[in-house]
């Protein structure tokens, strides 16, 4: 299950969590310390590992 990378707009903490793809595209997003749903997705960079050499 993929992790995602959010920011409250209200209270700046920063959270990850864990949704699956339906639930990233359909389900709101609440901020765990304060309850708001006035969250953002942070940019997040990733790594592909391959067993090719380069």
């Amino acid at each position: 299950m993929p992790q995602y990378d959010y920011v409250c707009n209200d209270c700046h903490k920063t959270f990850e969590q864990a949704l699956t793809l339906d639930e990233h595209d359909h389900q709101p997003v609440k901020c765990p310390k304060c309850g708001s749903k006035n969250v953002e997705q942070e940019a997040a960079a990733f790594f592909a590992v391959t067993s090719k050499k380069s």
